[in-house]
């Protein structure tokens, strides 16, 4: 996750991030929940504008290294947090105006989400969520090494809505819905199957709202048709994809949505807090890979960076 300060000149730190496998007999190395440095993470010779291959490097570090790449080449200044440092506190959300989540938080802790929950609810926070499949699932930090998936024994029958089957009349729109709250209350979306490994453009559905200022985009005309995602080509709104629900905040708006098959285009989501707080969720994991080499979705982006740092 990406915390951008008031200023505007380059700036970078490493990469990291937590792996959320555990193995059933505790054959695997204990987790590691720094941050390695940005070398181990990209191979030597790699590109920011390279493609992006295969199913972890499309959803992990090579895609979360070309947001940072991207932030840089814009000028943003940033420090970059691995999501454990939430849970612990050493990210300090208020010493900061915009955090950004990047390309596929799916596994977050209660504490992490009451954190960041408060401080867009009651303090004014500034929150973008560049990617899709978010706090799907709670996870327990046991030690310093050892976590633990809360996944609940949910059947999905293709639309919004998980049942369980110890009590048939409940529904839940996730994983992290079942045990915390609906992640849609802070995103203002929440991750469904329809769409599921396609990709396409974003159609536009507000274009008066101010993130398109500078784009020329007019309602119905079709933006980010470029990505450089290789496991799902085809545009900004793919891979996994996110919409809005039922538990979306009041007076969220419908900024765009995504033309992938089944109606399952990602949809472009912002609402506002009665504190100054302020949401902008893409809802999708290719949009990060689509930041370098697609203008709109560039522009898009820093439009929202620039209002949200005032």
């Amino acid at each position: 996750m990406v915390a951008a300060k008031r200023l505007n000149h380059k700036g970078h730190e490493a990469h990291g991030g937590f792996s959320e496998w555990h193995a059933p007999n505790d054959a695997y190395a204990p987790l590691s929940f720094d941050r390695p440095e940005i070398a181990n993470s990209v191979p030597g010779n790699a590109h920011v504008l390279d493609p992006v291959p295969g199913r972890l490097a499309s959803s992990l570090a090579p895609a979360e290294w070309r947001l940072l790449g991207w932030l840089e080449r814009e000028g943003f200044a940033y420090d970059l947090y691995a999501d454990a440092q939430l849970h612990d506190g050493t990210l300090d959300l208020d010493a900061y105006a915009v955090l950004i989540l990047g390309v596929h938080p799916e596994y977050w802790s209660r504490t992490m989400f009451e954190r960041v929950k408060s401080w867009v609810d009651e303090r004014g926070g500034k929150l973008m969520y560049l990617g899709g499949n978010g706090l799907n699932c709670e996870v327990e930090f046991l030690d310093s090494a050892t976590m633990r998936c809360k996944t609940q024994l949910l059947s999905s029958d293709g639309s919004l809505g998980m049942r369980d089957p110890q009590r048939p009349d409940v529904y839940f729109e996730s994983r992290f819905h079942a045990t915390v709250a609906p992640e849609a209350s802070l995103l203002g979306v929440v991750t469904t199957d329809a769409g599921i490994m396609t990709a396409a453009p974003y159609r536009v559905v507000k274009a008066d709202h101010w993130v398109f200022e500078g784009t020329g985009l007019q309602n119905g005309d079709i933006f980010g048709a470029q990505s450089l995602h290789e496991r799902c080509p085809g545009g900004a709104s793919g891979h996994e994809t996110d919409k809005m629900s039922a538990s979306s905040p009041a007076g969220t708006d419908l900024l765009a949505k995504g033309l992938n098959p089944d109606n399952g285009g990602a949809e472009m989501a912002s609402y506002t807090t009665s504190s100054g707080g302020s949401v902008f969720s893409v809802g999708s994991i290719t949009w990060p890979l689509a930041l370098l080499v697609d203008p709109h979705v560039s522009c898009i982006t820093s439009n929202v960076i620039h209002r949200f740092l005032g």
